[in-house]
């Protein structure tokens, strides 16, 4: 079998796994939950910073985005507010 005739090694998704997203959410913000939700359901693993509680990932999130809003999926140093699910399809898968 030819090296063109194999499959791909790796699937677009695998990359997600390489690469950590982080989650900034709040407690008790529903489109935080909904955030949850649809990574959960994508099976993208994640990292959650909630930063009304720690001002580290409230320095961090507002350095990226230089806004206060939440949720923000941040992936290698880029970021994205409250994404539509297109947007975050694009972003992350």
């Amino acid at each position: 079998m030819s090296a063109d005739e194999r499959e791909p090694t790796t699937r677009r998704s695998d990359a997600t796994e390489r690469v950590p997203v982080t989650l900034y959410v709040v407690p008790g913000c529903p489109l935080c939950a909904q955030a949850r939700a649809w990574l959960k359901q994508h099976r993208v693993s994640y990292v959650e910073r909630d930063v009304a509680n720690d001002f580290g990932a409230l320095r961090t999130m507002y350095r990226l985005t230089r806004q206060p809003l939440v949720p923000v999926f941040e992936r290698a140093g880029r970021a994205l507010v409250r994404p539509s699910a297109q947007e975050l399809t694009e972003f992350l898968l």
